[in-house]
This record gives C-alpha cells, structure tokens and sequence, in this order.
C-alpha cells in the first residue's frame, strides 16, 4: 500500500490511493476517509507524541502502529520568532513588604568620648583628632582689685570699686549741669548750657553797650541805647503805652522811669508806671508804682519811681535774662505831656526784624490787670529800669 502525507501549517493529509487521513495536532482529532472497491472503509488511527523540532527544520510523521490501528507520532518544527507585541498596562503597585530584622550595631564613630561627671569639661589631650578626654577643671577668680589715680577698690575677692570727684587739680568724676550761672569746681557743662551761655553773650555783646554807653553803670538796663533817642512821643489821656524790654542778664527791678520831652503835663488826675509780660496780645501786670499826678509836670525830666506793694504787688521784681518784659505808663488828665522816644517804628519790615517795640490799649482810667495790646505804628517810648 502506499501512503502518503502532506503537512499544510498544522493540518497533517496521509493518502495511500485509499483512504485520507486528516489530522490536527492542536486539537489532535483524527479523521480517516477510505474508499475503495468495496466501498469506504474506517482505519483506527490514534495520535502519538507531538514533538517540537528545531527551527528551520523539516516536519516528519511516523507510525509506531499498524496498518489498520495507526499510531501517529509528529514532529514539527519551532516557527520563527514574531514581531515584539505592544507593551501591556503597567499593574497595580503591590503591597509594602514586611520590615526587615534590625542590623547590628555599627562601630563607634570618632566623636565625643563617653563617660565624664557633673562639672568636668572635654579637653585635648594632644594634637590628635577626637583624641579627647573628660577633665576636672581647675578653680579659679579674682584674688585681689587694685585701682589707681581716681579709680580705688576695696580689695580681696569681693572688691568695691569707686571713682573720686574731680576737682580743679584732680583727674575724676564730673556731674553735668545745665546751669548757665553756676559757680561749681566739680560740675562739668553740657552742650545745652554752653549753647545758653552763647546766646546770652551773644546778647550781652549787642545789649551791654545801652548799660554802659547811655549811664555809665551797671545798675541801670534802658529800653533803647542813647544814639537813637532822637524824637518824641505825643500822649493821650487814657491810652496805656507798652515799651518793650529785653534784659541782657538776670535783673532784679526796683524803679522805673519815663523822661518828659518839651511838653509838660497838667490836671492829671492819675498817672503811674508799670512792668507787664505777655503771651500773644495779652499782657499782664506784674508789678506797679504808685500813682503820682506830678509826674511829667515838668519838660525834659527824667522820673524814676519805685514799685509800690498796694494792690498785692511786689516792691521788687525779677527779671530774666533773654525773656521780654514791657515798661508801661498810662496818664489821665486834661493835658498830656510828650515824653522821650526813639526813632519811629512804623516800617513794618522792622516790626518783623526785631519784634514789636511798643504796644497801646485805648479807654482806660488806670493799668489793667490784663491788657490786650496793639501794635502801634507810633514811636517807641524810652523806658528804664533799676
């Protein structure tokens, strides 16, 4: 009989002229067809071993039965390799592992030493690094202060320090003061009392000559110097008038005094001077003379009078150098007299230059209390005081 057998990828045909074997490895069903003259006749046909053969090689099939009960045995060979398939979704992150058992201990690295007590410190013991070790500390202090010059101590462990006053021949501690007038070897000035004692000799270098050129003393400080008194003041009656003063130092006032010019007064019925100070327009008197009606009674007369305590006045009053006071007068009568001035005051640049020098309230019949003053465009009265 002969057969023969053709492989087609995976299905096996046998044909011997008779009967046709189909077999299919992947399912390893056999199916037989036989025909012949007698008509189709079935053959037991079993499959045997499916090998894998090498790549490239040639497909075979062998019976290891007979001709009737066929048992087949294939080897086919490994096909080539296919193309890398498409990656596939990255899966879920799995579950934390169990911590792993605790290594041993490392060896000791380079550092502070062990051991050591309260109080001891960490110390070389030589140029080595980390070559240290544990050290009571050595006691220690101050034994003993001694002090020189100015500076003295009281000695042993628990010294006290001073430091001594200074004085004209000794190097030491000065106070500062402020003061402009004191007489102290031991106090030392500050900036802001030397700037006040510049100001004042600033002063007394613009003002000492009105002490001394017009009286030729230090008794008497005048409202204006004598080189401008060059004019007078016509007055009238019930007309308070209000001359500026400056004191160049601290000055204790006694008396008071106005000169009459070429017209003499007559019927008055008061008449007296005062001291006012002022804040704004406001004036305020201070202190006063008694009233006198013969005052300015005769032409060119100086009159001086003293402070009069009637009226819970002071017999004396005290000035302070730098600060602004007003020489007043007021005359009521029928004829008032002219009394000495200084040159006019109603340029009003000179007004601002150096302050208002004279001031006027209208309507009165005695020196008020308090006085609301106007600038005047008048001249400026000349005043003294001692």
């Amino acid at each position: 009989m002969s057969v023969s057998v053709s492989v087609t990828k995976q299905t096996v045909t046998i044909d011997d002229g008779r009967d046709v074997v189909t077999v299919s490895p992947v399912t390893q069903t056999v199916s037989v067809a036989s025909t012949g003259p007698q008509g189709a006749t079935v053959v037991s046909v079993a499959v045997g071993t499916t090998t894998t053969g090498a790549p490239g090689g040639t497909a075979s099939v062998t019976n290891s039965g007979s001709s009737t009960a066929g048992t087949f045995n294939f080897t086919i060979p490994q096909g080539a390799q296919g193309a890398t398939g498409a990656a596939g979704t990255a899966g879920a992150t799995g579950a934390t592992g169990a911590t792993g058992a605790t290594g041993a201990t490392g060896a000791t690295g380079a550092g502070v030493v062990v051991g050591g007590t309260a109080g001891q410190v960490l110390a070389k013991i030589d140029s080595t690094n980390y070559n240290t070790q544990w050290v009571t500390p050595s006691g220690g202090g101050v034994t003993s202060v001694a002090g020189t010059g100015a500076i003295s101590s009281s000695g042993g462990t628990a010294p006290v320090i001073s430091i001594a006053n200074a004085g004209t021949a000794t190097v030491g501690a000065v106070q500062l003061t402020n003061s402009t007038s004191s007489t102290s070897t031991t106090t030392a000035a500050t900036p802001n009392s030397v700037k006040s004692a510049y100001d004042l000799a600033n002063l007394a270098v613009m003002l000492a000559g009105w002490e001394v050129y017009t009286f030729g003393n230090s008794g008497v400080i005048a409202s204006a110097p004598r080189f401008v008194l060059t004019t007078n003041q016509t007055n009238t009656s019930g007309v308070v008038v209000h001359t500026r003063l400056v004191p160049h130092k601290d000055f204790t006032v006694s008396n008071l005094t106005f000169v009459s010019f070429s017209t003499p007064s007559s019927g008055l019925t008061l008449c007296r001077f005062g001291i006012y100070t002022r804040s704004g327009t406001t004036f305020t008197l201070v202190a006063r003379t008694a009233s006198d009606t013969t005052l300015f009674n005769t032409a060119n007369t100086k009159y001086t009078r003293a402070l009069d305590t009637a009226g819970g006045y002071p017999a004396t009053y005290s000035m302070t150098a730098g600060s602004e006071y007003f020489i007043s007068f007021i005359a009521v009568g029928t004829t008032m007299p002219t009394t000495l001035a200084a040159s006019s005051r109603t340029n009003t640049a000179a007004n601002v230059a150096t302050g208002g020098q004279t001031y006027t309230q209208t309507g009165q019949t005695d020196l008020p209390a308090s006085s609301t003053g106007t600038l005047a465009t008048t001249r400026a009265e000349y005043a003294e005081v001692s």
